[in-house]
């Protein structure tokens, strides 16, 4: 049975791996039941029980970036998006809590311990992204826009009302850099060098030769990260009570 979550809209975010992007939105909408489902990208991804939003191939992060922050506020009618990319998806429904829901920002810890630790949010709240929205001014955006949001803004987001999930709690919804420990699980993860952690046999084989056949891919450095063997850090202070 899949999860219902009637007050969160998955979005799909992809301007450049439609085909990789259409199977990691079917893999989350084989976990979740969301509100609605949206899938943002040049060309339709034909995922049944999607509206596709028509965005440009965007040339730079920025652009993508900006798209999140000015344009998903007017789109999404829920209180919360799930956004998920052609490397980032649910991967264990189990693991949600509606805990999530008490936090405007949920995203992966990383590995700072100055406070300003969980990043890379794919759990947002729309409210926060319609202050961006309105306080453009105050705070512009730049890129990285999750490094900017959660380690520059969140002093100054946290003054207006707006709450990060502790590292605990975070580490529960996803995984990108650290985890926990070798055998953590997860509401969900980010970054391609994780796929032989969350795939295996010819679902792997599959975004493998699909990575390599992407001309986006290929300029890149996600390919070799990932023939390199890179792999999380296991931080256990992560699994701490919060």
């Amino acid at each position: 049975m899949k999860l219902y979550l009637p007050d969160v809209t998955l979005v799909m975010i992809d301007g450049t791996c439609p085909e990789l992007a259409a199977l990691s939105l079917r893999d989350s909408m084989a976990q979740v039941d969301c509100a609605a489902a949206l899938a943002c990208s040049p060309q339709d991804l034909g995922v049944p029980g999607t509206q596709w939003i028509h965005v440009p191939s965007w040339n730079d992060r920025l652009s993508a970036s900006a798209f999140i922050w000015y344009e998903l506020p007017h789109l999404v009618r829920t209180g919360w998006m799930l956004l998920t990319s052609w490397d980032a998806w649910v991967i264990d429904r189990t693991l949600w809590s509606e805990e999530f829901l008490r936090y405007d920002y949920v995203g992966a810890p990383w590995w700072y311990e100055d406070g300003l630790n969980v990043g890379h949010g794919l759990l947002r709240s729309r409210r926060l992204l319609q202050f961006l929205t309105d306080n453009k001014e105050t705070f512009p955006l730049a890129h990285p826009e999750d490094t900017l949001l959660s380690r520059g803004y969140r002093p100054a987001l946290e003054q207006h009302g707006f709450r990060w999930a502790p590292e605990p709690l975070a580490a529960r919804f996803m995984f990108e850099c650290t985890r926990p420990s070798p055998h953590s699980r997860h509401f969900m993860f980010h970054d391609s060098f994780n796929f032989p952690l969350v795939l295996s046999g010819e679902r792997l084989a599959e975004r493998v030769r699909l990575m390599r056949e992407n001309p986006y891919l290929r300029r890149g450095n996600k390919i070799a990260e990932l023939d390199g063997g890179r792999r999380p850090l296991i931080l256990p202070r992560l699994a701490a009570t919060a």
